[in-house]
């Protein structure tokens, strides 16, 4: 198509040199050469010197052969010639540059591992795909473009969901679809999408089948797991109550304090493995969901909306603070505030609050009690340490750690502790996007 538009183009300003000259124009015609010109330097790059060089000497010669009036016109003729040349040998390079990107482009779209294809706006008809995608569902690359986007997504609503969203963004990344493949099979894959200046959208397509389905029997093999979990500990649990309270009737049975020492250590062994059982049961459930942002203020009243506060006044100040934590963030408070009820001592006051530093923001729950010993800190968060039920704060540790948070006890012995749980930068937001929290204060009760 090009080659026919150069020689038409040629022919033409080799008739218009002609007339004009004959008719006594002079300054008009050379201007019609710069159209042959422009189509050989893009076309044909690599020819475009000889070609524009060839198109210079054509004109040069019809303006000598059919002559000219004077010298000077003659001069601008020559100068003509050097602007042809010049201008040609210009736009091939620049040609050049382009057609050398474009290959680039078009050996990565056909031979990337990942997969691509374009479709029309309009009809949603595939204009172009290359192997891999081809190969994804199954197809020739050259059946594939006999196909609609409508074979591949033919849930309607997942169809028109992903082309409002390519619509309205322009450019979207890892939409999760499942796509139809040749033998009617489903196949997952995480598309981007952009849609052009021209008429199609280019999509490219990564395969998640087998992540999916690795996914999915993983999810059933936990289902599974949990299932069994739970009967065995219900199980478990059953047998330690009927455990302890056989061991209470034998010491209300016996009046020997040989035996009730030893009946005391039996109950205490018993009531240990129960502790034990049931901490599985909370343990279980630690990043067995997905992260989410969570009202501080909010997670804190759900928290503490459960426990028996006694005389202690608990105050809360956080307003429109929001982290990104596990679902159980709230056993983490609940964890924290039980622990200064229960260990606290002589507890009056519990209070929480938030302040931001340079590197995050640090939430704090500090009460008025006993306080920590210096050398008990670090190992509160270990598992092997604790009072009573205490895995509480190993576990607080645990559920914080998933999302990057963390918790350390800066309190002072014998003033009260202060437990400090510290969000880094992007795992926690403030202000007006945040759903304001009303701070408030639960006074204790009245003797």
């Amino acid at each position: 198509m090009y080659d026919v538009t150069i020689v038409l183009s040629i022919v033409a300003a080799a008739i218009i040199t002609y007339v004009s000259l004959t008719a006594g124009i002079y300054e008009v015609f050379p201007y019609f050469y710069l159209i042959p010109i422009i189509l050989i330097a893009f076309a044909r790059p690599r020819l475009s010197i000889y070609g524009t060089v060839l198109v210079g000497w054509m004109y040069l010669a019809l303006v000598f052969i059919i002559g000219l009036p004077t010298i000077r016109l003659y001069m601008l003729a020559t100068v003509w010639f050097y602007i042809f040349v010049s201008l040609g040998v210009l736009i091939s390079t620049y040609s050049q540059v382009y057609h050398k990107e474009g290959e680039r482009s078009c050996g990565t779209y056909y031979n990337s591992q990942a997969g691509a294809f374009r479709f029309d706006k309009e009809t949603l008809n595939i204009v172009d795909a290359n192997y891999k995608f081809a190969s994804i569902l199954h197809f020739e690359c050259r059946d594939i473009i006999t196909r609609n986007l409508k074979d591949f997504l033919p849930d309607k609503a997942a169809l028109d969901e992903f082309l409002k969203q390519v619509r309205d963004k322009r450019r979207v990344r890892d939409i999760e679809v499942g796509l139809v493949a040749y033998d009617g099979a489903i196949h997952w894959a995480l598309v981007s999408a952009a849609d052009c200046d021209d008429a199609t959208i280019i999509c490219t397509v990564v395969d998640i089948t087998e992540n999916k389905q690795a996914q999915e029997a993983l999810t059933a093999a936990n289902k599974k797991l949990t299932l069994l979990n739970n009967i065995t500990r219900h199980d478990i649990l059953n047998q330690l109550t009927a455990l302890i309270g056989f061991l209470e009737i034998s010491r209300n049975d016996t009046r020997d304090p040989e035996l009730l020492k030893y009946i005391a250590k039996e109950e205490a062994a018993a009531n240990a493995i129960k502790s034990q059982i049931l901490f599985t049961r909370d343990y279980q459930d630690v990043g067995g969901q997905s992260p989410k942002w969570q009202n501080v203020a909010e997670t804190v009243s759900l928290a503490i909306a459960t426990l028996d506060l006694r005389r202690v006044e608990v105050s809360f100040d956080l307003p429109q603070v929001q982290v990104f934590a596990d679902p159980l963030l709230e056993k983490v408070f609940y964890n924290l505030v039980e622990n200064s009820l229960r260990h606290g001592e002589k507890v009056t006051k519990i209070s929480l609050r938030a302040e931001e530093t340079p590197d995050g923001i640090n939430i704090l729950i500090e009460d008025d009690g006993v306080g920590v010993p210096a050398a008990a800190k670090e190992k509160i968060f270990r598992r092997e340490y604790f009072k009573n039920t205490g895995f509480g704060l190993f576990l607080t540790r645990e559920i914080l750690s998933i999302t990057g948070l963390s918790i350390s006890e800066t309190g002072t012995p014998g003033s009260g502790a202060r437990f400090v749980i510290h969000a880094p930068k992007g795992m926690y937001r403030t202000g007006s996007a945040v759903t304001p929290a009303i701070p408030a204060t639960i006074p204790r009760e009245k003797p």
